[in-house]
């Protein structure tokens, strides 16, 4: 383990429902994504959204599927997505470049395209064809991610691989943990990101993980381009830590912002980023401040339903047949929700020697 005085593991948690059956409607600005881009009807939409996230739950049921958090567009709410992501991928067909003198205070400059954006960990695409629909220059717009199959299901979400083809804007399968200049990650992306998103990517690993993750992530970004931006959103903690893994064994670290600032500073000061980074300024917020309460009472239906069901059987002195089934069924949609729990949002630049 590293030297992180800040390392330990956490406790306290209790239930959160990991997978929402029903969606009891479509997010405003998936809605009009879905209309002006896809080109399905309002009327379509909920059973399409229906139909596809059940496709990719059945195969990877991962919460931000199940609860219907692929549809909040963490992108496009992100803090610098209007002031600086958004005009410096801005196709000249859609929005006025900034003035030179705004464009020194982000990443390179708008007359100097060489640069890609990249989302790592993309799962659907949503938040790429979100930038593309409000004025990204969708020649410069790649996402990457260790799913082939969720390419697969993003194209069937938002049916546009005509318009955005697979083998000229995807990478997978991505591991960001492979270094190797062979593979297709380090082929099309090596050295040419400027932005790179990775949101709910890094808090699925434990604190040195997440050092290598981030020294690949260095590995991706330009040098040649002026100031680069890695930016996005990722489980935190109010108090930062070591947590278990819900299955599987093993542990992955939750920030709050000291925490995180702590571990990009010791990045760029060892070897081998060391004598390549200048400076490295960081940033996070931490939302959700009333999220215990939410979810607690986002649970209080189907606890008062247990309850219900536990006096039934008490008064039966049995349980009836099936119930078992039942049980099971539910429990496989609960996970453990940590206590502190925060929603992160981060940004770094980097400024390269």
């Amino acid at each position: 383990m590293s030297d992180n005085p800040q390392a330990f593991t956490g406790g306290g948690t209790y239930p959160n429902q990991i997978y929402k059956p029903e969606l009891e409607q479509v997010p405003a600005q998936i809605a009009t994504l879905l209309a002006e881009y896809a080109g399905i009807p309002p009327e379509a939409q909920k059973e399409h959204v229906k139909t596809v996230r059940d496709r990719a739950f059945k195969s990877h049921p991962y919460p931000c599927l199940g609860r219907w958090r692929f549809l909040e567009l963490d992108l496009s709410s992100h803090p610098l997505y209007h002031s600086h992501i958004l005009p410096m991928l801005a196709s000249s067909k859609e929005q006025k470049a900034p003035e030179p003198e705004e464009a020194s205070e982000v990443v390179g400059k708008n007359e100097t395209p060489g640069w890609i954006f990249l989302d790592l960990g993309c799962c659907l695409g949503q938040d790429i064809r979100k930038l593309i629909f409000d004025g990204g220059d969708a020649r410069r717009i790649y996402g990457a991610d260790l799913r082939p199959e969720f390419i697969d299901i993003g194209y069937a979400l938002f049916r546009d691989e005509d318009r955005f083809p697979r083998a000229e804007h995807f990478v997978a399968p991505a591991d960001v943990f492979d270094f190797s200049p062979d593979s297709e990650l380090s082929r099309k992306c090596d050295g040419r990101v400027g932005i790179l998103h990775a949101t709910s990517v890094f808090h699925l690993f434990n604190w040195d993980e997440q050092v290598v993750m981030a020294r690949r992530c260095l590995q991706l970004m330009t040098a040649t381009h002026g100031r680069v931006l890695i930016c996005g959103c990722q489980v935190g903690n109010e108090n930062p830590g070591e947590f278990p893994r819900r299955r599987g064994g093993g542990t992955r670290y939750r920030h709050n912002e000291a925490s995180w600032k702590k571990m990009w500073d010791e990045i760029v000061r060892q070897e081998p980023t060391r004598d390549k980074v200048r400076a490295v300024e960081v940033e996070a917020v931490m939302l959700g401040r009333n999220i215990d309460d939410r979810v607690r009472e986002e649970l209080e239906a189907p606890q008062h339903k247990r309850e219900a069901q536990a006096q039934d059987q008490n008064a039966l002195g049995s349980k009836t047949e099936g119930d078992e089934g039942d049980d099971d069924d539910e429990r496989k949609h609960i996970g453990r929700f940590e206590k502190g729990f925060r929603w992160m949002k981060y940004w770094v630049w980097i400024d390269f020697a």
